[in-house]
């Protein structure tokens, strides 16, 4: 990547809860963190959901502590007092509950004073960019920006989603996720257009299919109707799966142990060099071809590579007295 850019800022977004959001944007940060030549990029991680999984995810995975929330910071007008550092490419800025109140706060930073509709569009837009404006220094320091956001739309949600430049789809393989796939790109992000024009810039990279479930009937007619609906390159060749070892890590962090985890981190090492095409094939060409297809590298159908078995992961390789859930 360019160093001398501005960050990409990315968020995992969809409406409905549940779906691999907060998986899908801790995971993305970390290979892309992982000092391997073909990742190593700076990289922040801000936790803007009130119920901080991915604070309580990361802080149990490096243990660390967070002395500041990003609601905390963006009161003191100041992000940089709330990053903490987990690994030398991979910093945080953590969430927490007091999130609930941001709303409030932003309205009585910019109060209405009227209801004439130029008045209450631009206090709508003050509102809305407040959080953008002070992101935007902080994009200096980092070649990606990952923002975790909760399954809300309001005002909260709408702070963070101005601030990014591509957008991932999580889906999981189940009608309503799919029907919120569809409102989330034909509705939501619509009405942000709609509402701010070209000061939103917001795009789509693709949908990102989550396996909670094996039923593969069910699974594949879902798949099917999503590449009916937005195109087949407008959904990443990765399927994530191996949910039984993606669910123990909110619980002990997460782990290299054995071959599973490996196969959990190849994968998600797929999905982030995936994001990077795409997000090149944007910026040269404006879009995504209609041919392009992702060719895995570092996982091959269920099996490692050689690519992947050179991973490091040493950062995530349990310590003497460690507890480790994983079997």
């Amino acid at each position: 990547m360019d160093n001398h850019k501005a960050a990409r800022v990315i968020i995992n977004a969809n409406q409905k809860g549940g779906v691999g959001k907060t998986t899908s944007t801790c995971f993305e940060a970390i290979v892309a963190s992982l000092p391997n030549e073909e990742f190593n990029n700076k990289c922040l991680l801000i936790d803007f959901d009130k119920q901080a999984n991915a604070t309580s995810l990361l802080g149990k995975t490096f243990d660390k502590n967070f002395p500041s929330t990003v609601v905390s910071a963006i009161k003191k007008d100041d992000l940089k007092s709330a990053i903490v550092e987990l690994t030398p490419n991979l910093h945080m800025i953590a969430g927490g509950g007091d999130m609930a109140k941001y709303g409030l706060f932003l309205e009585l930073l910019y109060p209405l004073k009227n209801d004439h509709p130029s008045h209450v569009a631009e206090i709508t837009k003050q509102r809305t960019f407040h959080f953008s404006s002070l992101l935007e220094p902080l994009k200096e320091l980092y070649d990606y920006i990952w923002i975790d956001v909760g399954p809300s739309t309001d005002i909260k949600v709408d702070n963070a989603m101005v601030c990014a430049d591509y957008f991932v789809i999580p889906q999981e393989t189940k009608t309503y996720s799919f029907e919120g796939s569809l409102d989330i790109i034909n509705v939501y992000l619509q009405t942000l257009i709609d509402d701010f024009g070209d000061d939103f810039r917001g795009e789509v990279l693709g949908l990102l299919p989550f396996l909670l479930q094996p039923k593969r009937e069910l699974h594949e007619s879902i798949i099917f109707q999503t590449k009916e609906a937005f195109g087949e390159n407008f959904t990443f060749n990765a399927i994530v799966s191996n949910q039984k070892r993606i669910d123990d890590y909110p619980e002990y962090g997460i782990t290299s142990i054995d071959h599973h985890d490996r196969k959990v981190f190849a994968l998600f090492a797929d999905i982030f060099r995936e994001l990077e095409e795409r997000i090149s094939l944007f910026e040269e060409q404006g879009d995504i071809p209609r041919n392009y297809i992702y060719k895995p590298k570092y996982l091959n159908g269920n099996k490692l590579t050689d690519y992947s078995r050179k991973l490091d992961l040493i950062e995530f390789e349990p310590k003497v007295g460690d507890k480790i859930g994983s079997n």
